[in-house]
């Protein structure tokens, strides 16, 4: 009898998922908007306006067009609009599909401190461990081009990767965009070969690699190092980045840049 192959995981499901906020920290932002698409023979797209309780600022408006008026009129309450994003990513972690988020450290942990926020049980606590399996095409870039200069943004990765997309910082046009960056990559030997435990391994020692760098690169040219090293969740008690930091996670409204805005003259991105 011959050995049956496992299809590659890029053969299965997928889940992209992304979100749009209502400011730039993981750990105290709401979410307004979320988008999950399922790929595959059963493909779905779910998405969520919802009603976040609190003003959403103008420079958040002007980056995803959402009003405190639209949320509050016809946003979904939170309650129930967190935990069907929740059971939805669940259910395909738990069948082996992963979650690809581009920078999924901030949505991740964006998700997990909204269910936290309403009492809800976090997709830590009903899987029992840290959110696997998980692709973040960010990581995975960083991990295949660590030493290439420039920003890593979603649009810029776009480009680099010669992939049209269009009307970015709404949900599910970044997940799509972000599902196409991913399939673009797929095919890189290292993405080939390895499965997605070990991806997940690699873009974890790939975030704790560009953090410390970018905070030695912080730290010599005199100003306060703020990258933070952990993926693909910050850790529950955190608050705080390095040398006490407030953490923000990106400096958009949305979950499609780095730490920091990018500079040209980083050693590593």
């Amino acid at each position: 009898m011959g050995m049956v192959t496992q299809p590659h995981w890029s053969e299965n499901p997928l889940l992209g998922f992304d979100t749009e906020t209502t400011g730039v920290s993981p750990l105290h932002s709401r979410i307004v908007t979320a988008s999950v698409i399922v790929t595959g023979k059963d493909a779905t797209t779910k998405n969520w306006l919802i009603n976040p309780g609190v003003e959403i600022p103008s420079a958040a408006q002007e980056v995803h067009g959402i009003s405190t008026a639209r949320a509050r009129a016809e946003g979904a309450d939170p309650l129930f609009a967190l935990a069907e994003i929740r059971d939805i990513l669940i259910d395909g972690m738990k069948a082996g599909y992963p979650v690809v988020a581009f920078n999924a450290a901030f949505d991740l942990t964006l998700l997990d401190r909204e269910l936290a926020r309403f009492g809800l049980d976090t997709m830590t606590d009903l899987l029992g461990r840290e959110p696997f399996p998980v692709l973040d095409p960010l990581a995975l870039d960083r991990m295949i081009n660590p030493y290439r200069k420039g920003p890593r943004r979603l649009e810029t990765l776009l480009v680099r990767y010669g992939i049209e997309a269009s009307d970015l910082h709404d949900a599910e046009n970044d997940v799509l965009a972000t599902l196409k960056l991913l399939h673009a990559m797929k095919d890189h030997a290292m993405l080939r070969a390895s499965s997605l435990r070990k991806l997940h391994e690699l873009q974890k020692e790939t975030q704790l690699r560009w953090a410390d760098s970018l905070n030695r690169y912080l730290a010599a040219s005199g100003r306060k190092p703020n990258a933070y090293g952990h993926w693909p969740i910050f850790p529950r008690d955190e608050t705080t980045g390095p040398d006490g930091v407030a953490m923000s996670g990106q400096p958009a409204a949305s979950s499609d840049a780095s730490t920091l805005p990018p500079s040209p003259d980083l050693p590593v991105q």
